[in-house]
């Protein structure tokens, strides 16, 4: 008898012979047993990425670690008890043989075992299993740690807590995943108070009953989405705060004025690093979130970025590359580069945390050895059972494999600052304006998705993120 049938034949879940008890086990019963499901989403047109549609599917979830149950959240009712299930992501979402799913509870808990200061109501379930090209047999089960631990060797303000999990959904098993804590507005997360702000640079604002706004600086594929305030809850008066604040904020960064006396070198320094650090591919969708603490006559802190959110792309870049979001226009950074002070910044931070980053993670990753590694083995058996083409690397082979990508990053990186060129990088980039959100021509043809130096002469008219219009003749 296979483990996941035994635990679905056992009252206790948690008693059964062979259980991992150091994972995790989360056992959800959905209202009628019914699964959740998605709906693939394809952009409108000028707009980039695949998303899902999915609804929340309501039901008991009971979690149990070392023999013990830890949390039970109750039959659902609503603000009551119980909980929310729904698939998320966006490609992963809609292209994943197994599902990442966003867990929403009806009251605040610690489903991970930390202790009361970790009580919230989000919480994710990531793929424990990424495909990454750049990897031995083309995946990698640690990217996920392996980024949060570069995000803690880095110092950040808060790096997502996470815990491996096995998930049986109605009586069936789902996998090996990583619970982990969401982005969210929080005083053991992002802790803003309540003038401020946390918000994404999405490309995927343009999903179905999404609350966003735009700047008049911002890619037209680009739009800015809140995690905080909730939707509900955003008057007009307090977007249009919001996007006044960004508008000044973006003007000072994009015409290279007085970035620094609005943005948090520090903070904006330290998040691209750990992407150059971990050579991630992903730029319009590698997860940008933005917060400001507190807003008072909207402009008494600084902009500052969260954490890092999704390592799926680490170590795709070549070797002696950039991140992609240093160096795409999709995000502030090109131009950000252009001003010493950034560059010194950035320099500074990397001097000081580069000798820690690598014994850092590999001594994380030998803990995660020494304390789950027979755990591990017993999960990812019962998860080739449900998934039989993944996790085909050992232990041993995963932690090889990252800590020789991240090794070679390092050596890669001290070459690139050693001959970083701040005068030329300063002199390479030209100060832009603001971006028309729609262009017509005269003939009433949506000319926006066409560059503006391949327009024919002529007459357009361009309407702006704050809604000005403008008469253009070019």
């Amino acid at each position: 008898m296979s483990l996941f049938m035994a635990w679905g034949a056992t009252e206790g879940w948690a008693t059964s012979d062979g259980y991992p008890k150091s994972v995790l086990l989360l056992n959800i019963v959905t209202t009628d047993s019914v699964m959740p499901s998605a709906t693939v989403v394809y952009p409108p047109e000028g707009c980039l990425g695949v998303t899902i549609q999915s609804d929340y599917v309501p039901g008991r979830m009971t979690a149990f670690l070392n023999g013990d149950t830890v949390y039970d959240t109750g039959a659902y009712q609503e603000k009551e008890s119980g909980m929310r299930i729904k698939i998320r992501g966006n490609s992963t979402g809609a292209f994943n043989e197994q599902h990442p799913y966003k867990i929403k509870l009806s009251k605040k808990a610690d489903l991970m075992a930390f202790g009361k200061d970790y009580k919230n109501k989000n919480w994710a379930l990531m793929n424990y299993r990424a495909w990454d090209s750049a990897m031995k047999n083309e995946e990698s089960c640690l990217l996920t740690l392996v980024g949060l631990a570069v995000c803690r060797a880095m110092e950040m303000p808060w790096t997502p807590k996470t815990r491996l999990a096995n998930l049986v959904m109605n009586g069936k098993y789902q996998g090996l995943y990583y619970l982990i804590e969401t982005v969210e507005q929080g005083e053991s997360r992002i802790n803003v108070d309540d003038t401020g702000y946390v918000i994404e640079n999405d490309a995927y604002w343009w999903k179905e009953g999404t609350t966003y706004f735009k700047t008049s600086y911002q890619l037209p594929t680009m739009g800015y989405t809140f995690k905080y305030p909730d939707a509900d809850e955003i008057t007009p008066e307090i977007m249009a705060a919001i996007r006044d604040d960004m508008e000044r904020t973006e003007a000072a960064v994009y015409t290279l004025h007085g970035a620094s006396d609005r943005v948090d070198y520090e903070s904006f320094a330290r998040w691209v690093l750990i992407h150059d650090i971990l050579g991630s591919s992903d730029s319009a969708g590698s997860n940008m979130y933005l917060y400001k603490k507190r807003m008072d006559d909207g402009d008494s802190t600084k902009l500052q970025m969260a954490t890092p959110w999704d390592f799926d792309s680490s170590f795709m870049m070549p070797d002696s590359a950039w991140s992609n979001v240093h160096r795409q226009d999709v995000f502030y950074y090109p131009w950000l580069f252009q001003d010493k002070e950034f560059v010194k910044t950035y320099k500074r931070i990397y001097e000081e945390r580069k000798d820690s980053i690598c014994p850092y993670v590999e001594n994380s990753l030998a803990t995660l050895k020494a304390d789950y590694g027979d755990a591990i083995a017993q999960s990812v058996s019962l998860h080739r059972e449900v998934y039989p083409t993944q996790c085909v690397n050992t232990l041993d082979e995963e932690i090889e494999d990252v800590m020789a990508h991240l090794h070679v990053r390092m050596e890669a990186l001290d070459t690139r600052m050693e001959a970083y060129d701040e005068a030329a990088d300063i002199e390479r980039i030209t100060p832009v304006k603001a971006v028309p959100q729609r262009r017509i021509d005269s003939s009433g043809r949506d000319v926006t998705g066409i560059r503006e130096n391949c327009l024919p002469p002529g007459l357009y008219i361009e309407k702006y993120a704050d809604g000005s219009v403008r008469k253009v003749l070019r």
